[in-house]
């Protein structure tokens, strides 16, 4: 029933759109727009928590942000999206307890642009700041940091070295045709 409802509008625009046309037409609609979501395969080394959706693994080695991000880019992951406290505390119990980790948070090239996600590009809707962060004083820093005490995000200099955080999402999402032909491919694959 909401699929028909969802569709309904697309009918009625075409009726407006040929009202003075009387010949007889087809109208197909595709309906490839629905998502699943598929889980991935996680590498060695991460810890998962399946409650925000992600697994993290830890690299002690101190990196530059662009080094950092690099490095998790190589596992197919990305720098740590720390966009909730329950992120916070996640990540603060799979790093070294004395060490600060690069995060996947950055400002594009200006100091008062908007906080935005590595992954998407798009401004990130809450990041827990750590309460004694000055916000108002980041000229030049770009990136972001949490701290070694676990507190909270913070404004970060993308030049300094830190240990990192890597993290890979639980699951992506596909096109259904691309998960039916994934599908098709497994199912091929255990007849054979």
């Amino acid at each position: 029933m909401t699929g028909l409802l969802a569709t309904l509008p697309l009918h009625l625009a075409c009726q407006l759109i040929s009202h003075g046309n009387h010949e007889a037409m087809n109208v197909t609609l595709v309906e490839d727009a629905y998502l699943a979501n598929q889980t991935v395969k996680i590498p060695a080394g991460y810890t998962i928590f399946p409650d925000v959706g992600v697994a993290y693994k830890f690299y002690k080695n101190k990196l530059t942000w662009n080094a950092a991000r690099k490095q998790c880019i190589s596992e197919g992951a990305s720098l740590a999206i720390i966009d909730s406290f329950k992120k916070v505390e996640y990540v603060a119990a799979v790093k070294d307890k004395t060490l600060g980790v690069h995060t996947g948070i950055h400002r594009l090239y200006d100091s008062t642009a908007e906080w935005n996600d590595i992954r998407t590009g798009l401004p990130v809707s809450f990041v827990p700041w750590k309460p004694d962060a000055n916000l108002a004083t980041t000229t030049g820093l770009w990136c972001t940091a949490l701290w070694s005490d676990g507190s909270g995000v913070g404004p970060w200099n993308c030049m300094n070295v830190l240990a990192s955080v890597c993290e890979i999402p639980l699951y992506r999402t596909v096109k259904s045709s691309e998960a039916q032909a994934q599908q098709s491919t497994s199912d091929a694959l255990y007849l054979n």
